[in-house]
């Protein structure tokens, strides 16, 4: 069972830094949430127009629903177009881009589920397989599982109870389980990779911030600086430097969750400066740090 955690008003549930942020492209627009209660839970809510995602990748799972006009994402080395009533489900680690596909724009709304919270709710419904679940497929038509997420979303907005919205929570990761995890699959189990690779990731996983030279990481590799470039692209599909940007805006994010300010955030992070974060984080989540931390 999920543990009990106390909560009482909407004003208590939702964040103050839950606000409208708008770009400064007026037609596209992104608003992120937190509830008290539900630590490890974020809602975002856009409407894409003009931005356009670069590839880029989470470090906690994206489940979501599209509830207006057209969007198209790569995933998986194919374009999914993402049209109302459909579900993106991606993992964390997924490389994926993303953008807008009609005149009227893309609009979805997003559950972002970090790992221990989905580890949690999977041990809620007895879950027996590995807790680093992976998804069958990135995006799906499966009614039920859009329905529950309408119901989620509804939930989350307004001031209803936290046994309300774990039970709808857990109905929505209910579904995922039965009808969209790999059955006794993990994470770590998507696909071989080639062990100079995973060297380098594990490495710049612990050392993002710092400011090294391909040779270095050559050095680690065990290959020339060529080739490790190429099979890096070639195994997780950017290269080692748009991976370094990618983790350092994932570690960004976290920072500024926890109230750290963007100045400090740029320096712990290894960006130049302030405006060299606010151009990874935009173009990696949507909205600039500022505007992100509320």
């Amino acid at each position: 069972m999920l543990p009990v955690l106390a909560i009482s008003t909407v004003a208590a549930r939702r964040e103050q830094s839950n606000a409208i942020l708008r770009d400064v492209k007026t037609r596209d627009f992104a608003q992120y949430s937190r509830v008290f209660g539900l630590d490890g839970l974020e809602i975002m809510s856009a409407r894409w127009v003009e931005h356009s995602f670069a590839p880029h990748m989470h470090d906690f799972y994206a489940v979501s629903l599209n509830y207006g006009g057209r969007g198209a994402f790569h995933c998986r080395r194919e374009l999914r177009n993402a049209t109302p009533g459909t579900c993106n489900l991606i993992a964390p680690g997924e490389l994926h881009t993303g953008h807008a596909t009609s005149e009227d724009g893309w609009k979805y709304s997003n559950l972002y589920i970090e790992m221990p919270l989905m580890a949690t709710l999977l041990r809620g419904l007895d879950w027996q397989s590995p807790l680093d679940v992976r998804f069958k497929f990135p995006l799906v038509k499966d009614t039920v599982l859009a329905g529950r997420l309408a119901r989620v979303f509804a939930s989350l907005s307004e001031s209803n109870s936290l046994l309300q919205n774990e039970s709808l929570l857990l109905s929505v990761v209910a579904r995922l389980a039965t009808d969209h995890f790999v059955p006794g699959h993990s994470l770590r189990e998507a696909g071989r990779e080639h062990a100079a690779v995973r060297r380098i990731r594990e490495w710049l996983y612990v050392h993002a911030e710092q400011n090294l030279s391909v040779r270095s990481l050559a050095e680690i590799a065990g290959l020339s600086p060529y080739y490790l470039v190429r099979v890096f692209h070639k195994h997780v599909g950017i290269p080692p430097h748009q991976y370094q940007r990618n983790l350092r805006v994932l570690r960004a994010r976290k920072l500024l969750k926890a109230g750290e300010p963007i100045s400090e955030v740029a320096y712990r992070t290894g960006f130049c400066d302030q405006s060299h974060l606010n151009r990874c984080f935009r173009a990696a989540l949507g909205v600039t740090p500022g505007k992100y931390s509320g």
